[in-house]
């Protein structure tokens, strides 16, 4: 029973019959569609040591292991191996896109089976991937960026809607978040980490492999003092992300700030695929909606071709429609607000919102001329 039925006043909703709406509300899927096409080769990433163990002829069962439970079943070794590389099959399957609901159910299927077939598989990594491919699976996403769609159109066949209910990009949104909040808050509480105790004994048992940096380098990662400050930055930043990535007018500070992170993560500590996972998904936080700006392009102008080349080629969440206009017209891009950008800053513009070039490029929006240019109307 809603509101109105209950003689609520006219427009008056309850707080469920909004988050109701807000999750039904159907939204572009090309975001999550795009995160498909990603997550295919974390998979892969995440079963490679696995798959390497199998031509070796290993399983887990040639190292300590633990059950979750004495009735979870355990296959053969032969079945075993066998279903690794199936869902390998699956997982490329999945990323581009054949047979995609049941490549991507296939691949979260295996995925999940070997995680829990012992407790030493299991890591917070490793649950975040099963909750990505989970979502996909349940979502429809081989409608755009799939062999499934090319093969429908060569055959003629009506396009599928590209649109549905707006809830695996919110769930996908409140995980990607809570795993930043979590991870802040739980560092934020912990003395030897936000003291920074945890992050000195780390380099410090690693000392040896920072030979090859500078000397001043190596004086500096190994200076209890600098941890204590490095360590409530970390904690900081990880809060900032959580937080920022609900507002648009932070959002794409979040996302910049949270390539970084990651890409030191990276480069500093072994955490398998979370990486390349978690800068991944930060796609879903893209406005679900396609083709709601404008690019308008010389044909004459042999810049402008080849920015229009370079936008059909990496718009990959479908943010701009290209237009031509007249000859000797300047190169222009119109935002979903109306606002019109021209010359350098239509470019800065332009490339900011492509996801292969946005992290160059999203520095070039604070310049001056362009913040200029982005509050003429």
């Amino acid at each position: 029973m809603n509101a109105a039925a209950v003689g609520a006043p006219p427009g008056a909703k309850s707080l469920v019959d909004r988050f109701d709406a807000l999750l039904g509300r159907r939204v572009s899927m090309r975001g999550l569609a795009l995160l498909r096409v990603l997550t295919g080769p974390v998979v892969l990433l995440h079963l490679r040591p696995y798959l390497s163990d199998s031509l070796d002829g290993h399983t887990y069962r040639d190292a300590f292991h633990h059950p979750y439970a004495a009735w979870y079943p355990e296959l053969p070794d032969a079945a075993y191996v066998a279903l690794l590389w199936l869902a390998a099959i699956a997982a490329v399957a999945m990323s581009v896109g054949f047979l995609t609901r049941l490549a991507t159910a296939t691949t979260f299927t295996i995925v999940a089976y070997n995680v829990f077939l012992s407790t030493t598989h299991f890591h917070n990594n490793r649950a975040y991937l099963l909750i990505v491919l989970g979502v996909l699976a349940l979502a429809p996403t081989g409608r755009e960026l799939s062999v499934d769609a090319w093969l429908r159109r060569a055959q003629k066949k009506p396009a599928l809607t590209q649109s549905a209910p707006a809830w695996p990009l919110w769930l996908l949104r409140f995980e990607c978040s809570a795993i930043y909040a979590a991870s802040g808050l739980s560092k934020l509480v912990d003395p030897d980490w936000f003291g920074g105790t945890v992050t000195w004994q780390r380099v410090v048992r690693a000392r040896e492999d920072l030979n090859a940096l500078p000397d001043w380098t190596v004086s500096l990662l190994t200076d209890r003092a600098f941890h204590t400050g490095a360590a409530k930055f970390i904690v900081l930043t990880e809060l900032f992300i959580a937080v920022a990535l609900w507002s648009r007018r932070t959002r794409y500070a979040a996302v910049w700030v949270a390539v970084v992170f990651h890409v030191s993560i990276e480069a500093s500590a072994s955490v398998q695929v979370f990486s390349f996972l978690a800068i991944a998904v930060l796609v879903v936080w893209a406005v679900p909606s396609t083709r709601d700006r404008i690019l308008r392009v010389d044909p004459t102008d042999e810049s402008q071709r080849r920015l229009a080349t370079l936008v059909r080629g990496l718009d990959w969440l479908a943010r701009f429609r290209v237009e031509t206009a007249k000859p000797g017209s300047r190169l222009e891009v119109v935002d979903r607000d109306g606002t019109a950008l021209h010359k350098g800053a239509a470019v800065a513009f332009t490339l900011s919102r492509l996801p292969l070039t946005a992290w160059f490029a999203l520095p070039a929006l604070l310049l001056p001329p362009v913040r200029r240019a982005r509050r003429r109307r």
